[in-house]
């Protein structure tokens, strides 16, 4: 029993890792057809999205923009940090109602700062995820027209392969159809 369980288990688990990772290109085939025999090709998707020249102007976008958003944030640490030893300072001479009521204020500024850093940070997030989708949904494009082309109807990730023979290895093939078709990503960073 626990060995029919297990293996139940075992064989989900590979199905579902090989449906999760591996691009299976198939077309629809007759009930009575046999199987043909896997013609697998190997692609390095971690080498593509770092080496293209799509993915690299995305994240010299980013990183620019990124440092732009530092320095603003920066300055406004320096400002708070002004402010809070103006506080200090001010905490021997003045009341507490008036020391309590000038507190709440510079919190309030520290919360304003705040959630402009998490403002800036989701922006950023957000324009890095959707650049970074339009390269790889144009990979899988090509990936797949490759993949037709060489009549394999399995697609790995090289990640996924311990050993492999060069000639089932497509990454250089696809990695230069994508510098050809999607050379560059317009990053959009919405306005704050």
């Amino acid at each position: 029993m626990m060995k029919k369980s297990f293996g139940k288990i075992l064989g989900a688990f590979l199905g579902t890792s090989v449906l999760a990772t591996g691009l299976v290109l198939s077309s629809p085939q007759p009930a009575r057809a046999e199987l043909k025999a896997p013609t697998i090709a190997v692609v390095d998707v971690q080498k593509i999205l770092q080496e293209s020249t799509a993915a690299q102007g995305v994240q010299k976008a980013i990183e620019a923009q990124r440092e732009t958003y530092q320095k603003e944030i920066s300055s406004l640490e320096e400002k708070l940090r002004t402010a809070e030893a103006e506080l200090r300072k001010q905490q021997t001479i003045l009341s507490a109602d008036a020391f309590a009521g000038k507190r709440r204020d510079f919190e309030k500024q520290v919360a304003d700062v705040q959630r402009t850093v998490q403002t800036r940070k989701r922006a950023l997030d957000g324009a890095l995820t959707d650049s970074m989708n339009q390269v790889q949904k144009t990979m899988v494009d090509i990936i797949t027209e490759v993949a037709k082309e060489q009549g394999a109807n399995v697609v790995l990730a090289r990640h996924q392969v311990v050993l492999v023979e060069t000639n089932l290895d497509v990454t250089d093939v696809v990695l230069d159809r994508l510098n050809k078709k999607l050379p560059k990503v317009a990053v959009t960073i919405p306005k704050q």
